[in-house]
């Protein structure tokens, strides 16, 4: 592993005394954590501590810094930024330590003394898809380490016997650590879990509160308070508060507050519910006394797909993590061709990005067929997708629409079927690449041309034009800070997508037409010299905002009016010559 410092893997470590990974989780979609533990009875400087990440059997590191103070048997959460609410309500920070996908390894560094502290997973090796551990992987489940583990370990081998294991999506473990390095010295009443996620029709919710080292002469009290949470009492759920709870004497057993939930059919983003302990008699505070409920909206909000793609000002969905269904023609291939699913379908009003890290309902990617999504908004670099739960084939064999020809790609040409034309390359390719970018140009705009890997019959083939004209899907990634309006992209979908631009069909430019009146409310007359084939009217975006086909005449009008105000160009052929008109609509 190359971290630009040399770095010391220990044969081991004295227990208790250094930091260790106490949690992992790999759950659906974005909801990824990882709990770094402190068994020490000291406060420590995370600013001389990072998590180094490998990609697969990458020797190419990402490495986390952590800051702050981690306080003694305590635990620092790293969450990935669009996590589940849960995840994020109890983390510490977020960032790139989390962009994992189950054969990834991290290592647990002190960059003080160089030392390699933990590892999970194998650093440089590729598992596959993921590594077994115990009854899971670690890809979609959660692990929890044993409480009797006290210091990291290097062997992988033996660690993947170091931890317990939970299903998909458990986060009521996340952040605090049950560890044989902490025992109270007088009573401590705390929550059993941080939270608990739950779907909203699950009528009522049980928290369980827990008591360590209970006297054997005093009963001991606790008020449970709801403090917050996005969700609505009496509207979302009903609850007491505060209600004290008692635990008995000498006695270890639990004690329950219940929560009642209340099922609507409304679709909405998940809602939390915040619980805090207070008053405790007899007895300590754990820092486990904070706890969040996250009730899972079950309902999908059916709907076109250009309802669920608005943007709010930092060009992030504005219905981000709200269920969807929505139904449309798949166009182009599937752009993640292995385990997963990355593809477009476009209805009449829309397209958006279909995306899963895994295969959904067995469905096989074909172009034209018609399916009904269901499942999640989330975005990736400013592209909006559907995480998809589940995917059902309507019919088979639809026709596509033709594409629509802009000047370059841009927030309107995302996830639609697009033509750009009289384009070359503008960088030095010329062999198409593998899952890389070719900077094109049409002589104003440079942007990218992104070939897939999927498309195996463009990679590796020579450039064989000049000039071309390229359709394909639009796309985007946006790796810089907010608002997310750049990198945007077009991806053929075969090599045919890149054809040479014909010159004899658009080459001569000619002013054989003349527009009015201009300015316009909308109502434009086209008058040509020359019988009129086809119009196309673009705004200065290169966006087509309507086309006219087969016009047969010298005299043609085009209705502007659902139009916002602004100027256009309209584009008007005529056997192999071109005129192009501005218009200013009012």
């Amino acid at each position: 592993m190359a971290f630009g410092v040399t770095l010391v893997s220990a044969l081991g470590f004295a227990q208790c005394d250094e930091l260790y990974f106490s949690e992992y989780i790999e759950g659906s979609s974005n909801n990824k954590a990882i709990e770094i533990y402190n068994p020490t009875n000291a406060s420590v400087d995370l600013s001389d501590y990072a998590v180094v990440r490998l990609n697969g059997g990458s020797s190419s590191p990402d490495t986390f810094g952590m800051s702050g103070m981690l306080a003694a048997n305590d635990v620092y959460i790293i969450a990935n930024p669009s996590a589940d609410a849960a995840i994020l309500a109890a983390a510490d920070t977020t960032g790139s330590a989390t962009y994992y996908n189950g054969d990834d390894a991290l290592s647990l560094i002190n960059m003080s003394t160089k030392t390699i502290l933990d590892v999970f997973g194998t650093p440089g090796t590729d598992p596959g898809s993921s590594w077994t551990i115990g009854s899971g992987a670690s890809r979609e489940y959660t692990l929890v380490r044993k409480s009797g583990i006290k210091a990291g370990q290097l062997n992988w081998t033996n660690g993947v016997n170091e931890w317990d294991v939970y299903p998909q999506n458990t986060f009521s473990y996340l952040g605090s650590h049950t560890s044989d390095c902490y025992v109270p010295a007088s009573p401590e009443i705390g929550f059993a879990t941080s939270g608990i996620a739950v779907m909203e029709n699950a009528g009522t919710v049980n928290v369980s509160v827990s008591i360590s080292n209970p006297s054997s002469t005093m009963d001991a009290t606790v008020d449970v308070y709801v403090t917050g949470g996005s969700a609505v009492s009496g509207t979302d759920y009903t609850a007491t508060t505060p209600q004290t709870l008692t635990f008995a004497k000498g006695s270890t057993a639990d004690q329950t507050y219940t929560i009642t939930l209340t099922d609507n059919m409304d679709a909405a983003i998940d809602k939390t519910i915040q619980l805090k302990l207070r008053n405790a008699t007899n007895a300590d505070l754990t820092k486990d006394s904070s706890f969040f409920v996250t009730i899972e909206n079950d309902d999908y909000w059916k709907t076109q797909i250009v309802n669920v793609k608005e943007n709010d000002a930092d060009f992030v969905p504005k219905y981000d993590k709200v269920k969807v269904e929505v139904t449309g023609i798949v166009y182009g291939p599937d752009y993640d061709g292995n385990a997963g699913i990355s593809f477009t379908i476009i209805d009449s009003t829309a397209g958006v990005n279909i995306f899963n890290f895994r295969d959904v309902s067995d469905y096989v990617v074909t172009e034209g067929d018609e399916i009904t999504v269901r499942g999640e908004m989330t975005h990736y670099n400013g592209l909006i997708e559907v995480f998809a739960d589940s995917i059902k084939v309507e019919s088979q064999n639809n026709t596509l629409k033709d594409p629509v020809v802009v000047m370059k790609p841009s927030e309107e040409t995302e996830s639609d079927f697009i033509e750009i034309r009289k384009v070359w390359i503008a960088d030095t390719t010329t062999v198409w690449p593998s899952n890389g970018n070719v900077d094109i140009t049409n002589g104003t705009d440079t942007f990218q041309l992104r070939v897939d890997r999927d498309v195996t019959d463009m990679v590796g083939q020579p450039v064989a034009h000049d000039t071309m004209d390229v359709r394909g899907i639009g796309g985007q990634y946006d790796g810089s800070a907010f608002p997310l309006d750049a990198g945007y992209q077009i991806f053929p979908r075969s090599i045919n997508d890149v054809m040479e631009w014909n010159k004899a069909s658009v080459n001569t430019i000619a002013s054989f037409t003349r527009v009015y009146p201009n300015p316009t409310n909308g109502l434009v007359v086209i008058r040509s010299a020359k019988s009129i084939d086809n119009i196309n009217v673009m705004n200065l975006q290169g966006v087509q905002v309507a086309s006219y086909k087969n016009v047969n005449g010298l005299r043609a009008s085009v209705n502007l009016s659902n139009q916002p105000a602004g100027m256009y160009l309209i584009e008007v052929t005529s056997g192999n010559q071109v005129s192009y008109n501005r218009i200013i609509v009012e």
